[in-house]
């Protein structure tokens, strides 16, 4: 009995994880890689600024940019807790697009909605 149990669970971990892959669709690779290239490009302007901004701002966009790249390629490949990367990216778009609010700038405004857009496609993926 213990192959046929281990088979069992092996069969329970494919179904769930196609079920997961069948879930993921370009819609939420894009809309990471979109939140991905926007933190980075509003990274790049924020340094090269005469303006201050805080330090708080800048760590949470290039986070942001980080994690979206990484959900990215875990959507790409499938990874096994694919939830838990698209809760870590769902949390960090949240923050993002609160800390971006803060400013008047239309960069940090589509900075905010780019990250807004993509926590909410991301978020059935993190309840899955």
């Amino acid at each position: 009995m213990p192959v046929y149990q281990t088979l069992l669970s092996m069969w329970s971990r494919l179904k769930k994880n196609y079920k997961e892959l069948m879930q993921v669709t370009n819609v939420h690779i894009q809309s990471c890689l979109e939140a991905w290239l926007n933190c980075e490009n509003l990274l790049i302007i924020v340094l090269q600024k005469e303006t201050s901004f805080s330090l708080r701002t800048k760590q949470v966009l290039d986070e942001c940019a980080k994690i979206c790249l990484g959900t990215c390629h875990a959507l790409k490949n499938g990874w096994e807790n694919l939830e838990n990367v698209a809760l870590l990216c769902v949390g960090i778009c949240e923050e993002c697009a609160e800390v971006c609010e803060r400013y008047h700038d239309p960069e940090f405004k589509t900075c905010a909605s780019i990250c807004r857009n993509c926590s909410s496609r991301m978020v059935h993926l993190a309840a899955a």
